[in-house]
């Protein structure tokens, strides 16, 4: 069997400065809040003054400035929890 090998790196300098590769689309973005797909599944970034420096979607690397507080990876459950709860509120 041929199995791909998933990779990705995250370089967070001085909580500032972020790269991420692996980076397939960019779902929304706003100066608190990057929601991406990864190669390793659903991330998002959060922090202030966050600003997208340099995307290059071909190498799958995205550039990230502004004060990180928060990097984490979704799980299905977690995006499939918090649609029902956004659905049950705006009925």
């Amino acid at each position: 069997m041929n199995q791909e090998i998933v990779s990705q790196d995250i370089v967070l300098k001085n909580r500032t400065d972020l790269q991420i590769t692996g980076v397939k689309k960019i779902e929304s973005l706003n100066n608190a809040e990057f929601r991406l797909d990864t190669a390793l599944g659903k991330m998002v970034v959060r922090g202030s003054d966050l600003e997208m420096k340099h995307l290059d979607i071909e190498k799958e690397i995205l550039f990230i400035t502004g004060k990180v507080y928060l990097l984490e990876y979704l799980s299905k459950d977690h995006t499939a929890k918090s649609k029902g709860f956004l659905a049950k509120l705006f009925r």
